[in-house]
């Protein structure tokens, strides 16, 4: 009784309300940072803006938001998409630099500048690219965005000392293909005009595209050699391993490598499991051993049990 009618009397004596990271706070703070990549990047007719992003909060808030975040990426990416609708009449060049939306989410006390992350805020580190996952980049010496309270949006030259009390988590994980009728034709692959082929541009060498639950995905290879494996928990594409979520069981684990010879100018590929190359059973190579290469044409099929790649090169 005491103790009620003392909080009654003294009320700012009462304890302060355990501060908590919100839904809608998670998504405002991402929000700013991607307006100010925005803001800060974007020239001419072209808007600039990153793609991949490392969102880190404090362990606290990480666990109470860890079920919501699959939820919470496409409210972020509904904010996204509006922003750079009502943006793109100054910047009609829009399209992306890279081929997904990439967020991981990770519990941290303090942020890449070391500064600690206070409760109900996060620090939004961010790059263009998502070509590579963070697990990756943070072994990498990387330039990125960092935006948080104390770190108003500014350039870091990261390495991995920065992250070395960070954890990467497999968990927290989205990589979401960027909406369709945002892209147009972005993700349509265009063969090049007849006799171009030497003048093509080199940002990529050939496209794989594969029909996944009546979508149709495009992924661009950009080095020389690539793996191509069925899904397998904590393992991401990169830009050379395209791990795909073929639920019919047909893509094997590691299954394909192709490779691209630029003195020959061809390319080759080699089958660790059964498949068919434009209607052909080649020889298979055994893990373990050198590969058996295969000349494989420009444009080509290769089915995997139901499962079909269709392969185009660009060079």
């Amino acid at each position: 009784m005491f103790d009620k009618l003392k909080r009654w009397l003294l009320p700012d004596e009462e304890e302060e309300e355990e501060v908590r990271l919100t839904n809608q706070a998670l998504v405002d703070q991402v929000l700013v940072s991607f307006k100010e990549t925005i803001e800060r990047e974007s020239f001419n007719k072209r808007m600039m803006y990153d793609c991949s992003y490392l969102i880190l909060m404090r362990p606290e808030d990480y666990k109470h938001a860890e079920l919501r975040l699959a939820g919470i990426t496409e409210g972020v990416l509904d904010e996204f998409y509006d922003y750079i609708n009502q943006r793109k009449d100054q910047y009609p060049r829009y399209e992306p630099i890279g081929n997904f939306w990439d967020f991981q989410y990770c519990p941290a006390e303090r942020g890449v500048d070391n500064q600690e992350i206070e409760p109900g805020t996060i620090q939004v580190v961010s790059t263009p690219t998502s070509e590579k996952s963070w697990s990756e980049l943070s072994s990498e010496h990387i330039k990125v965005s960092v935006s948080s309270k104390h770190s108003k949006y500014s350039k870091y030259d990261l390495n991995p000392t920065t992250f070395s009390n960070i954890d990467i988590l497999s968990k927290g994980h989205f990589r979401v293909k960027f909406r369709k009728d945002f892209l147009g034709d972005f993700t349509s692959v265009q063969a090049p005009p007849a006799g171009s082929a030497n003048n093509a541009p080199a940002d990529k060498l050939a496209t794989i595209q594969f029909v996944l639950n009546k979508q149709r995905y495009s992924f661009p290879m950009r080095e020389k050699q690539l793996k191509i494996t069925k899904a397998i928990d904590g393992m991401t594409s990169t830009a050379t391993l395209l791990c795909i979520n073929e639920p019919s069981g047909s893509l094997q684990k590691e299954h394909i490598m192709i490779r691209y010879e630029e003195g020959a100018r061809a390319f080759y590929i080699a089958l660790f499991a059964d498949a068919f190359v434009n209607e052909q059973r080649l020889e298979l190579s055994r893990v373990g051993e050198n590969p058996v290469w295969h000349p494989l044409k420009s444009e080509s099929t290769i089915v995997c049990g139901i499962f079909q790649l269709d392969f185009k090169a660009a060079v």
